[in-house]
């Protein structure tokens, strides 16, 4: 009988588990659609500053590329929120603190083989100093988003159960598209960036 309950009782505590994971990663993936959309047009300020300062570099304004772009930072956007909600969920760090610790370590991971591999040879040269400084920027600031975004919607989802479907339907919709887009990144970062650099 006490083996019975027992197995029940770890049961019941791994489905509460599964559940609390998918809300909180749920909650993830709501947080990252507007950072996203912002760090996608900020992406897109940034190449329009560094074709203002070296017009050499000017490919012109395209609507269907700044929605490319812009896409992009929701997908990238989307796929980083599961490492800050595996980091960061249960910090009690300020939200500025938490952003500004994963924008760093984006930066470190990602922004720096990035830089590196000089993608489209667009960085090395007399432009690099700035290309380099505002495309940093761009990490933090849509990290910092990412994290007060997603406090906020912790908060508002905590505030009713029947938000809760909203979050595990997110969990449903979502969790496929952006472990792909992280894999893809991680791969990108060891079959092209980390060659480059090495070539170089």
């Amino acid at each position: 009988m006490n083996g019975q309950l027992n197995s029940e009782a770890v049961k019941e505590a791994n489905s509460n588990r599964w559940a609390r994971a998918a809300k909180i990663y749920g909650i993830g993936y709501i947080a990252a659609l507007f950072p996203g959309i912002i760090f996608g047009l900020l992406l897109r300020l940034v190449m329009g500053f560094i074709a203002y300062f070296f017009p050499h570099m000017a490919s012109g304004f395209h609507l269907s590329g700044t929605l490319l772009i812009v896409f992009l930072g929701i997908a990238v956007t989307l796929a980083n929120s599961i490492c800050y909600t595996f980091i960061f969920h249960r910090s009690r760090k300020s939200w500025l603190v938490k952003g500004l610790l994963f924008g760093l370590l984006l930066l470190i991971v990602y922004g720096t083989p990035l830089f590196l591999s000089n993608p489209n040879n667009e960085l090395f040269g007399p432009q690099a100093p700035l290309g380099i400084a505002l495309f940093s920027a761009s990490f933090f600031i849509g990290s910092s988003l990412l994290a007060i975004v997603f406090e906020y919607m912790s908060k508002w989802f905590d505030q009713s159960k029947g938000r809760l479907k909203l979050a595990y339907l997110s969990f449903a919709i979502l969790s496929i598209p952006a472990i792909l887009v992280l894999i893809n990144m991680f791969i990108e970062i060891f079959t092209e960036m980390l060659p480059k650099i090495i070539k170089y």
